[in-house]
Formats: C-alpha cells, sequence, structure tokens
C-alpha cells in the first residue's frame, strides 16, 4: 500500500542519523520500506532500527501528521522511486529521498535552468537577470531561484512578467514562505510552476540549511546561471555543487571594480563556469545536453552608424574608460562625447562614473 509506504519513508526521514543512502540501502534490501511496520520480521532489520524499534510508533504519528500537513495544504509528496521524482536530483552528493512539492508544475521531462545570485545586486544584475530570462522563457525552459532577495526573487519575477514558469526551491517546509515579504510573489508562482523543498511541512528556517537547499537547486537544473555574486554567498556553493554534479556552470562578466562580480570572475578563473557574455551561448550549451530546444542562435545588433558600430564592437569585451576609446578611435575626446551621448539615447551604451563606459545590456536600440 502506498500510503504504508510513504509513511516509513518520512519516518525514517525523521530519525537523526538515517541517511539518504541507508534509506535507500533499506528499500533495496526489503524490497519496500512498508516492511518498517511489520513487527513479526523485527528480527531481519538491522541493528541500527532494531534499536529504533520500541520508538517506531512515535516516529508513525509523527509521519502520520506530516501526511496529514501535507494533504490539507495540498502538497504532494513524491518519493525516489517513483516517476514525478527529478531523475537529476539522483546524480547529486547526496540525493534526497523525498521531495514536497506545491503546485501544478511537472518536475520531469523540461528543460530546468537555475539562475541565481548575490542578494544585493547592482542595477546591471537586475538588468542582466531580466535579459537572459527574457530569452530563457523564450524556449520554453522553466527557471529555477531560491526566492530570496536580489537575483532569486529578479529571476522569478522576470518570469512570471514574461509568462514562462519557475520554481522555487525552499529551504524549510512548505507551510511557510521566507522572506515573507515575497509571499505574493511565491503564490503567483503557484499558478503556473511549483514551491518544492526536501523538508516536511513544519521544518523552520535555519540558516544551515540553505547549503542543502542550494544543491538542489543545483541539482535539479541542467544548466546554472550566476548572474552576480560577490566572493563569499550561496550562489557560488550552487555553481560548484553543479560543476560537481557534471552539470554545465556559466558566469555573467562584470567590472573589475564591482564587488557583486568578483565571485562570477573567481568562477570563470577557476574554470568551473564558461563566461556568459550573451544568453545564446547559455542556450546552445543546453540545447547540447537536450537535443530538443527550438532555439537557434540569433545574429547581434549592432548600430548601423560605422563609427558607432566600431565604438560598440570595442565594448565587446567589457566597459573601457573615454580616453582609452578616444585613443582607439583616433577622436578628440568632446567629438566622441557627443556621439556617446548619442548612442547612450539610443539604448546601446551606458556611461558609468568615472569616465567608463559599456554595452547595454540588452541592447534596446533605435538604430
Amino acid at each position: 500500500m502506498r500510503e504504508e509506504e510513504i509513511l516509513a519513508l518520512i519516518a525514517l526521514t525523521q530519525v537523526e542519523g538515517v541517511g539518504s543512502k541507508y534509506i535507500r540501502q533499506l528499500r533495496k534490501r526489503w524490497g519496500s520500506l512498508e516492511v518498517l511496520w511489520d513487527s513479526k520480521r523485527a528480527s531481519e532489520f538491522p541493528s541500527r532500527i532494531q534499536e529504533l524499534f520500541s520508538r517506531l510508533p512515535d516516529f508513525r504519528r509523527k509521519a502520520e501528521q506530516i501526511l496529514y500537513q501535507c494533504e490539507r495544504l495540498s502538497i504532494k509528496v513524491i518519493p525516489f522511486w517513483e516517476e514525478g521524482f527529478p531523475p537529476l536530483l539522483e546524480e547529486i552528493a547526496h540525493p534526497p529521498v523525498i521531495i514536497y512539492k506545491r503546485g501544478v508544475l511537472s518536475l520531469t521531462g523540461l528543460p530546468f535552468v537555475a539562475v541565481v545570485g548575490t542578494r544585493k545586486p547592482s542595477s546591471y544584475g537586475l538588468q542582466v537577470t531580466a535579459y537572459f530570462v527574457e530569452a530563457l522563457v523564450e524556449e520554453g525552459v522553466v527557471v529555477v531561484s531560491g526566492l530570496a532577495y536580489g537575483i532569486d526573487a529578479q529571476a522569478h519575477k522576470a518570469t512570471l512578467e514574461r509568462g514562462g514558469k519557475t520554481v522555487a526551491v525552499l529551504a524549510h517546509g512548505l507551510d511557510m514562505i521566507y522572506p515573507s515579504s515575497h509571499k505574493r510573489l511565491a503564490e503567483a508562482i503557484l499558478a503556473t510552476g511549483a514551491w518544492i523543498s526536501e523538508y516536511p511541512p513544519g521544518t523552520k528556517l535555519h540558516p544551515r540549511l540553505f547549503p542543502f537547499r542550494n544543491r538542489i537547486i543545483a541539482g535539479l537544473s541542467h544548466l546554472t546561471l550566476i548572474v552576480e555574486s560577490g566572493e563569499k554567498g550561496g550562489a557560488l556553493f550552487t555553481a560548484r555543487a553543479a560543476f560537481e554534479a557534471n552539470r554545465p556552470v556559466f558566469a555573467v562578466p562584470g567590472s573589475i571594480f564591482s564587488p557583486t562580480s568578483q565571485g562570477c570572475h573567481r568562477l570563470i578563473a577557476d574554470q568551473i563556469a564558461h563566461i556568459a557574455w550573451h544568453p545564446h551561448v547559455a542556450l546552445a550549451e543546453l540545447k547540447t545536453q537536450l537535443g530538443q530546444l527550438r532555439f537557434s542562435p540569433p545574429s547581434l545588433p549592432e548600430p548601423k552608424d560605422p563609427l558607432e558600430a566600431r565604438i560598440y564592437a570595442l565594448l565587446a569585451s567589457g566597459a573601457r574608460h573615454v580616453d582609452e576609446v578616444a585613443l582607439y578611435m583616433d577622436l578628440p575626446v568632446d567629438e566622441l562625447l557627443m556621439k556617446l551621448t548619442l548612442m547612450e539615447i539610443s539604448g546601446w551604451i551606458i556611461q558609468k562614473p568615472g569616465g567608463y563606459i559599456m554595452r547595454a545590456v540588452p541592447p534596446n536600440a533605435i538604430s
């Protein structure tokens, strides 16, 4: 009976010291975890389970309470042996044995891309997130993130604004939302997407759970994109978890002066991440992984004016100082500044403090 085995699985996950690997071994040995409730077979149990046998009624009551809460809140319980369990999660270190899900979206048979980053993004990071997400949504990709402040929230919002589907992976039970200010966003996700967690209802938020949550984000996804990150942060943990699971990782470059890009630059330098200089490079890799996307790389726009096109091409590798651009273009600075003003009005570039200029992302140009 499915419910009896689900109760046994939930009960085992509540036992301290009984991990996912051990639970998988028990099911392989027994054929069904439902055997846990058969007192006549107690002598067949491993010593670790026999030691718990006197407490099994308490664990069963706890499991029944959890299952009742799931039914009350329309939370689907997906054990590791059922088809609805995401197969990619089986490939990560310490895979979960159970997924709790709210929402209508299936966790199998679709392309998933994680989009994560710092909780304190720059305006550039927010703009880049929307730019990449728009391209992902156009190809029918499901965007996965963690509902946190900053890049995560922007990834979810941008997906919904463009009519896409998104999954929020949470570090607590699905009977609550953190941060509470994202409750409306979380509810909007449920209309076409899902919330998921490996933790049952009633599990409170704790900082130590975030790294475990991040491995689920990476594990659920075919590809991980880091938009902005400092030298420390959860996004870097997600990137390394994806890399260790042999999944492609991409990181968006930024200014060398920006603290929110230092983590991305480190991932690129350490050859953990590829450079995500345009959405089509990530989508092309995803197409290679899946072989089923509609995507074909678009031709990149550029200004029609020859001088503007030369300036725009020079900025392909990143921000440059006005003096440097004037030297390359062999133009007086005053004449160059007039041209740059026109390019900024047309949406090709952004002029930054300190005399630096960079391409606008995305180019919103009138040429």
